[in-house]
């Protein structure tokens, strides 16, 4: 019996040593795996669901520090899924967003909502404050551009200061306990970070105000086309807008419609520009010494070379001076005129004036050079006869409308068109390297052509140009274009290009209205519109936009 016992005693003393054994080996395993660098790595991920509820960026200002962007807030729900609230979040989301919504649900990780119906209420649902970037209708679209679903510039100034936007980005994430199945813990509170929005950007040389009143007249009025509004002794634009329009809620639609290519920023395009050349024929022969008395007759048409050029006015204006034909828009007097100038001195004061030289606002917005016709084909009288009333090889953008006409009411000066001002943060503007306007037309000269041009709007009987609270001064035109519909009717751009007060410009304004006939009609009523609305805001119905 004795022996028995001490041989059981030592069979238990052999499995306790073994069994102690496997503990220690077991113990020091555990050890090894839970300092492994992975799993810790994979336990942080099943133990926390970080989510961006916001992330911001530069902002992009008027000339008068007023958002472009991010004027307006919104408010975004964080929810953590439970059964306490799923009955609380589906009553506030539209029906045709329930079934979406719930299967976040049953996904059990947070997530936002977006625009309910109502505001939810309960446990695990957080409301947050965001910007919004942009507007439904967004003033200066085309002048701003738009971000991807990345947050990343596409066009216009998102763009082209993309890196230094993106620089200023600032988030809002809201960290939540999860399990091992990565659903959300309940009776845990998330853990939010906020960073303060910069208010840094980049100033542009627009005016809200300007921008809005150019943009709600164009809409009602231009089908398509373009609106400029510059100031004429330093170049700024303060409005650009560019019809139809393109949203960001249809941009997929938008970028589809070939028919009336609302992408496409018409102000920056270049085209036929018709009778507004007029003006640098006009220049030119002033610079020669053409006496304004001098009289052409115009029958209606003009042989030059053995081709035929017509006049509008088919039964002709007869004796015309310089002063009735730029009223008129008499074409066999300016092609008279540009003949005895030259072309070759007609197509230099183009280039003086910037025609057929692109306008680089800043790397990555750029508008459209234009054309002129070569030094080589000047020779040829029926080009030269073509160039001195606005047609032929010519085409030009709105901008450099305005900066033509901007030489004449400045006192000869060819100022560089401007859209940014420089890097703001919201107090100081870190103003960009401005360029001086070069003289390019007399002081006698400018001020002569601005007289014949507020004779054209306010003594011409029939001008639809003419504002009714302040003077004006401009230019008509209709623009043929080459070009023919199926139907064999030729496209025609009407133009106008203005400036008032008439004595002492403050704006200069182009209006395109692009395949839309005669500028009297469909472009002057517009630029007449812009006048009244900016000279007397309380007369505008759209003042409070």
């Amino acid at each position: 019996m004795g022996k028995y016992t001490k041989r059981i005693q030592k069979r238990m003393l052999v499995s306790f040593c073994i069994y102690s054994f496997l503990f220690v080996a077991l113990f020091a395993r555990i050890g090894t795996l839970s300092s492994s660098e992975a799993l810790s790595t994979a336990a942080g991920n099943q133990s926390a669901y970080t989510l961006t509820v916001s992330q911001s960026r530069g902002l992009i200002y008027d000339c008068n520090g007023e958002r472009l962007v991010a004027e307006t807030k919104e408010t975004v729900y964080l929810i953590l899924p439970s059964a306490d609230n799923v009955t609380e979040v589906l009553k506030t989301v539209p029906i045709s967003r329930r079934e979406s919504v719930l299967a976040q649900f049953h996904a059990g990780k947070p997530f936002l909502l977006y625009d309910p119906l109502t505001a939810p209420k309960g446990e695990g649902i957080y409301p947050f404050t965001t910007d919004v970037r942009y507007q439904e209708d967004q003033l200066a679209q085309h002048v701003i551009g738009y971000l991807d679903g990345e947050g990343n510039g596409v066009s216009g100034v998102e763009a082209a200061f993309d890196s230094f936007l993106s620089s200023l980005c600032c988030e809002t994430t809201a960290t939540a306990m999860v399990n091992g199945l990565g659903t959300v813990m309940s009776g845990v509170a998330p853990t939010i970070r906020e960073e303060t929005p910069s208010e840094a950007g980049i100033m542009l040389s627009i005016d809200k105000n300007i921008q809005s009143v150019i943009e709600s007249i164009g809409k009602e009025m231009l089908k398509k086309g373009a609106i400029v509004v510059m100031d004429p002794y330093t170049g700024a634009l303060k409005g650009v807008a560019s019809f139809p329009d393109y949203q960001l809620s249809t941009l997929e639609t938008d970028l589809l419609d070939t028919e009336n290519t609302p992408m496409i920023n018409r102000a920056f395009s270049a085209y036929a520009v018709g009778s507004t050349f007029k003006v640098v024929t006009t220049a030119a022969g002033l610079n020669a010494g053409h006496p304004m008395e001098e009289t052409v007759v115009c029958d209606g048409y003009l042989d030059v070379s053995g081709q035929i050029f017509r006049c509008h006015l088919r039964s002709g204006h007869g004796e015309m001076d310089l002063l009735d034909a730029l009223k008129e828009s008499c074409n066999p007097y300016f092609i008279t005129l540009g003949l005895s100038v030259g072309g070759d001195a007609l197509l230099s004061l183009a280039k003086d004036f910037g025609f057929g030289e692109a306008t680089v606002f800043c790397e990555g917005i750029s508008s459209a050079s234009g054309s002129l016709p070569s030094e080589s084909e000047m020779i040829n009288p029926a080009a030269v006869a073509n160039f001195s009333f606005g047609q032929g090889a010519l085409t030009a953008t709105p901008v450099q409308i305005a900066v033509m006409l901007s030489a004449v009411v400045n006192g000869g000066y060819r100022v560089t068109p401007r859209l940014i001002e420089g890097e703001y943060d919201g107090e100081n503007l870190n103003r960009y390297r401005q360029t001086a306007g070069e003289k390019i037309l007399s002081s006698d000269v400018a001020a002569a052509i601005q007289s014949y041009l507020i004779y054209c709007v306010m003594v011409s009987e029939d001008s639809k140009a003419v504002p009714n609270t302040t003077t004006a001064g401009g230019k008509t035109a209709t623009a043929q274009t080459g070009q023919y519909k199926e139907d064999g009717e030729e496209y025609e751009h009407g133009w106008f290009a203005g400036f008032f007060p008439a004595a002492s410009p403050e704006y200069v304004v182009v209006v395109l209205s692009e395949d839309s006939g005669f500028g009297n009609e469909t472009a002057a009523p517009v630029f007449a519109a812009i006048a009244d609305a900016l000279t007397d805001p309380s007369d505008f119905a759209g003042s409070d936009s």
